[in-house]
């Protein structure tokens, strides 16, 4: 998640995270950059082994809404600094870090303390560096992360940091109410008590817009359509860079004959057609 205000601990609380947009994240060429910089591949396999996959969608599945319109598959480190120096953000002093808009490019990325989350962290920092980006990690134990409490200055969703990560999904076959998390109204702010799933404060009146006609269309296929659309604005904006598509992994004994594995429900919901294989 791309934080779209400024967490600068400098403003007050009624501005903090809340009014003043980053002082560079929202740059095209900046969060397009700290996407090509990264190689899923390798975190897929570091983190999941055969359950990752690499992903550049907010919506990878059902396959129905997962969009086409994005390729992240390969890492692209000297593409990245291209984007940046084309951008006119370089380093002019020397120390290895680029400045934007006059101020240092310097990213705090939180996360909640997991063996698999620290890793990712770690690599995405090195990788980062490489394009002259620098990363202070931060690890917060998940019951404060996600506790939710309007008095800490450590849940996700007051994001007083300027990049962080936690893996999301929706209950279902549907992404409408998933995609909602991205509505401008549903921004955590001092006045609702820090609660709200849009946490990264992306707003656009247009993915509002969509929204409303998706919660309004009832065909199927231009459910999907428009769901795709709604992932690529928010990708297309920067409100986040997708990273793994995170899988269940399963099995049963090769003795057992009709089983259907089926990651939208429980993996008993066919159990009535479960038969012993002789032999």
């Amino acid at each position: 998640m791309l934080n779209h205000t400024n967490p600068d601990p400098a403003l007050g609380p009624d501005e903090r995270a809340v009014v003043r947009p980053h002082p560079f994240l929202q740059e095209p060429a900046v969060y397009k950059a700290l996407s090509l910089a990264i190689d899923r591949v390798l975190l897929a396999e570091v983190g999941y082994g055969e359950g990752g996959q690499v992903t550049c969608n907010w919506v990878p599945a059902p396959a129905a809404f997962n969009s086409d319109s994005f390729d992240c598959s390969t890492q692209d480190i000297a593409g990245a600094n291209a984007l940046l120096d084309e951008a006119g953000f370089v380093d002019t002093d020397g120390d290895g870090i680029r400045e934007a808009n006059g101020v240092p490019m310097k990213l705090l990325f939180q996360t909640s303390t997991n063996a698999v989350r620290q890793d990712y962290q770690a690599l995405i920092k090195s990788w980062w560096a490489e394009i002259g980006v620098s990363t202070e990690l931060r690890n917060i134990n998940a019951s404060v992360f996600f506790g939710g409490d309007p008095g800490s200055p450590d849940t996700f969703q007051k994001f007083y940091a300027d990049v962080e990560m936690y893996t999301n999904n929706f209950s279902g076959t549907d992404p409408q109410a998933y995609l909602g998390n991205g509505l401008c109204s549903a921004a955590p702010s001092p006045a609702s008590q820090w609660q709200g799933s849009n946490v990264t404060r992306f707003c656009m009146e247009e993915f509002d817009e969509l929204w409303q006609e998706l919660a309004n269309t009832a065909d199927l296929n231009e459910r999907a359509r428009i769901g795709k659309e709604l992932n690529d604005m928010a990708i297309g904006n920067g409100m986040m860079i997708p990273l793994t598509h995170r899988g269940t992994i399963s099995a049963h004994s090769n003795s057992l004959g009709g089983v259907a594995l089926n990651v939208w429900d429980t993996q008993l919901w066919n159990v009535h057609e479960w038969y012993r294989i002789d032999g």
